[in-house]
């Protein structure tokens, strides 16, 4: 399967009479923009703003973060946005510099994400520091409320590719290459390395309902399965229908299948990805590791994997089962972990131990607590009046000068591949 991303740098954001690409500059036409997305008859309003770096604005109720991108032949977020077609071949079109920053703004959620586009964030969020799209959308009255998520989702994914576009028939100032037989090893004598992606977790399930987010149906419940790693990169399987220290962006990009590209055929062949969601009883925790192992050890061929995991505990006795079940038979495993407190050590965090778990790799703790000292002026997703969730049960409004918010709630700051800059140090 090869799948070429042809990127274009965007350097600043315009509303114009057309949208396009010229110089470096990404000009919108919202109106148009606007009429695309409430084409969807569970939307009765939508709000569409550019914000810029230094902007005193804080964007609320943040579903979630979506690259630009649109393919040049074939299905846009397939499953989503059309019929079902597998991703991650063919040529793709992505916009570098400037995000899709997609707003439930009728949401009930008690926990919601949050950008602010000055203050504190500048230094946390990559997002804070880009030019970005907002789309912000309402519900009309009655609209069944898992039903309007689905069509914010929708949303975002509606302005993505509608953005993207916009440089289609330009020369690229980037393109990126994957092309990978995954059952071919492109130079002999090198370990077979995959990766274990889980990419969901059920516990965290609102009013009882599973996101979709694998070529739009949800992953609870499903064995394990081995996909290709460009269907991830190309959009088959996209973020949660809320922030959890993870974006779309963050699946597109994905860092540790990116890296796996990096030494595919210098010192390791890249052997695939197997697709896991967490487990919430024993019996399918089993069940799923005993596969993983198996697909790992026997149908992929690997000696070794590389294992990440999703926001929460269960996930993480997840990964460490799986680690275990790979390793006795015979795999050798590296688990990629988040710590979950932001207290104590992080042999306080492990939940899980096992001599064979010999490689174990920490990075950002998404439960670390910042508190943001930031006067907003403008407010898009909500109001100043606007209700942030307190770990503490304190009333906080989106108006309040001072935030105390868990990190995992901040867009752009965590990364459980590992695609950030923000780590864990223990002093």
């Amino acid at each position: 399967m090869r799948l070429e991303i042809d990127s274009y740098e965007i350097k600043d954001l315009k509303e114009g009479p057309k949208t396009c690409v010229e110089n470096g500059v990404l000009y919108v036409n919202k109106k148009e923009l606007e009429e695309l997305i409430l084409q969807d008859a569970n939307i009765e309003k939508v709000d569409i703003q550019l914000v810029y770096p230094g902007d005193k604005t804080r964007i609320l109720n943040v579903q979630d973060v979506i690259q630009p991108r649109a393919k040049v032949e074939g299905q846009d977020f397939p499953g989503w946005l059309g019929k079902i077609k597998i991703a991650g071949s063919g040529k793709t079109l992505s916009l570098d510099g400037t995000y899709v920053i997609n707003s439930n703004a009728s949401t009930n959620r008690i926990e919601s994400g949050l950008l602010d586009m000055d203050g504190p964030m500048r230094k946390l969020s990559p997002y804070a520091n880009t030019p970005n799209v907002v789309v912000a959308s309402y519900a009309v009255a009655g609209t069944e409320e898992r039903a309007f998520e689905d069509s914010v989702k929708c949303a975002g994914f509606k302005a993505a590719a509608y953005l993207a576009n916009a440089a289609k028939g330009l020369a690229p100032d980037k393109t990126e290459v994957f092309d990978m037989d995954m059952y071919k090893n492109k130079k002999e004598g090198l370990p077979r390395i995959g990766y274990i992606f889980q990419c969901y977790s059920p516990q965290f399930d609102y009013l009882a309902v599973s996101d979709k987010i694998f070529y739009g149906r949800a992953l609870t419940g499903t064995l394990p399965l081995v996909i290709h790693p460009n269907e991830i990169l190309d959009g088959g399987v996209m973020g949660w229908n809320a922030l959890k220290a993870i974006d779309s962006v963050s699946y597109q990009n994905n860092a540790i299948i990116k890296e796996l590209y990096k030494h595919d055929g210098v010192d390791l062949n890249f052997g695939g990805v197997i697709l896991v969601s967490a487990n919430t009883d024993a019996d399918n925790r089993d069940r799923n590791c005993q596969i993983v192992a198996d697909l790992a050890k026997n149908v992929l061929n690997l000696d070794g994997v590389i294992i990440s995991k999703i926001l929460g505990g269960m996930p993480h006795i997840d990964i460490s089962s799986m680690g275990v079940a790979c390793e006795n038979a015979g795999v050798k495993t590296c688990v990629h972990t988040t710590p979950l407190t932001a207290v104590g050590t992080l042999g306080d965090t492990i939940l899980f131990n096992d001599e064979c778990l010999t490689a174990i790799v920490t990075s950002s703790s998404p439960f670390e607590r910042t508190v943001i000292n930031f006067k907003a002026e403008k407010f898009i997703g909500g109001t100043a009046e606007t209700k942030l969730y307190s770990s503490e049960m304190k009333l906080q409004l989106a108006g309040d000068e001072r935030i105390n918010i868990e990190q995992y709630l901040t867009a752009g700051v965590h990364d459980h591949t590992g695609g950030r800059k923000v780590q864990t140090l223990e002093y």
